[in-house]
């Protein structure tokens, strides 16, 4: 059967499936439900449940928007550059001598200490009306809390593809299960027809064997296969960030429609709406700004500054202002140089990095569609093949039960018929995982709500108010 894959499908509920699978979820949920039964939490979920929950829970989220807020913060101090200062001062002094005797050509002076005290209240308004590179500064400030703010985005359109992923892998899980208990159902049918026929003396009591360990190997699957789906509900637990001792109840189903269109115009897209690439475009402008405020530094830097101040100083009230301008141009500054040389560097370094990010997102979307051209093809074959594999087996146990076939025949028809429903399962897994992956690598929406929100940000014009 290969590796057990992720998928998510309707769970089929037969009586012979309700001992191995159904008595499991029960046993192990309903302790933890009951526990919970008073938590906001609902117990069963849908896959866009799921995303909400885990968009609502999930640190990863939590950790991108207070970078975002941080990167705010900043811009706002840089804007703050722009704005006066204005400032209160007051402060006061009391001081005096202390008294002593003073011998004066033989007589004794007593000598006071003089006391005084001092006040000074004040009240100063600055303002810098020009400053050489500050608003380069302030535009670098917004195009890197535009690109933090961007991070939010893309860390939902990770978190949401690795919650789809898992989710379709419970369901697909489950399925492997019932394929598992199905195949126990089937050995068990199997011993009986067996026994019937060697009580009847049609054939050697040597047939029980083989179908015991067709039994036997049955059993070992269903276990193997129901510990798989704890497993992955785990896995989907954390993603969703619920409390160790509660396990999700999830539905879906893996039939779906899928728009397989042309692959150039996905990889258009995504180049055009991936939000880490639109946040990398932003570090570049960013790092445009850093080196044009580099090279402003380097050179003649030109600041005009103005203050007026009113204050009460030792009970005498007055007022000042004035007007302040100054030049300077650095006639020899290694250090100006060499930070000249970094920024263009660090320049030329995110511009490598927007076209090795565009190139890994290509990448990232034909391996998507691809996968899924290939998944949409396997289960149309994989359909094929259950159906042939069903007519296959009814036969093998009409030809074993009428003497002329051997059970061997039996046991391996039902073998095909288990593989054949396996890659099915997993031929749906890939197909739904892919798409989701696809909607990802391509930056559409993977909520609903998302589809209206417009999802452009101009990083040329990054710097406008």
């Amino acid at each position: 059967m290969g590796r057990q894959a992720r998928s998510w499908g309707p769970v089929r509920r037969t009586p012979a499936r309700v001992p191995v699978v159904a008595l499991a979820f029960i046993c192990v949920l309903m302790p933890a439900l009951s526990a919970h039964a008073q938590d906001e939490i609902t117990p069963v979920l849908t896959l866009e449940q799921a995303m909400r929950l885990a968009i609502e829970r999930n640190p990863s989220i939590a950790s991108a928007e207070a970078s975002a807020a941080a990167a705010r913060a900043s811009l706002e101090g840089a804007r703050a550059r722009r704005l006066p200062i204005l400032t209160f001062d007051a402060d006061a002094r009391v001081s005096e001598g202390l008294a002593r005797r003073v011998n004066v050509d033989g007589a004794i002076i007593d000598s006071g200490g003089g006391r005084s005290e001092t006040s000074d209240v004040q009240l100063t308004l600055t303002h810098t009306f020009y400053e050489s590179g500050r608003e380069e500064s302030i535009r670098e400030s917004q195009a890197r809390t535009r690109a933090s703010e961007l991070g939010i985005a893309d860390a939902q359109r990770s978190l949401l593809a690795s919650v789809a992923s898992t989710f379709f892998g419970v369901l697909a899980d489950q399925e492997f299960a019932e394929v598992a208990d199905d195949a126990v159902a089937a050995a068990r049918m199997h011993l009986d027809l067996v026994n019937a026929r060697i009580e009847a003396g049609a054939v050697a009591p040597a047939d029980r064997l083989t179908v015991e360990a067709e039994l036997a190997d049955a059993q070992f699957e269903a276990v193997r296969t129901v510990n798989t789906v704890w497993t992955t509900l785990s896995e989907l637990r954390s993603l969703l960030a619920l409390p160790p001792d509660t396990l999700p109840l999830i539905r879906g189903e893996l039939n779906g429609e899928f728009e397989l269109s042309d692959l150039q115009g996905w990889i258009a897209e995504a180049i055009e709406a991936r939000p880490d690439l639109q946040a990398q475009r932003f570090r570049v402008r960013a790092s445009e700004l850093a080196l044009k405020q580099a090279q402003i530094d380097a050179g003649l830097t030109v600041n005009v500054q103005g203050s007026a101040d009113y204050g009460r100083h030792a009970d005498v009230t007055g007022d000042t202002w004035g007007v302040t301008g100054g030049l300077s141009f650095p006639i020899f500054n290694k250090q100006a140089g060499a930070a000249v040389d970094a920024a263009r560097a660090n320049l030329q370094g995110t511009r490598v990095a927007l076209a090795e990010q565009e190139l890994n997102v290509t990448r990232q979307v034909s391996s998507a569609w691809y996968v899924l051209s290939d998944a949409t093809g396997r289960v149309s074959a994989a359909e094929v093949s259950v159906t042939a594999s069903e007519a296959s087996m009814n036969a093998a146990r009409e030809r074993y039960a009428a003497g002329v076939a051997t059970i061997i025949e039996v046991t391996d028809a039902e073998l095909s018929l288990r593989r054949a429903r396996a890659n099915l399962v997993q031929a749906l897994y890939d197909r739904n995982v892919a798409w989701y992956q696809l909607l990802s690598a391509s930056g559409r929406p993977l909520l609903p709500e998302a589809e209206g929100t417009p999802n452009e940000l101009d990083a040329g014009t990054v710097g406008d108010e």
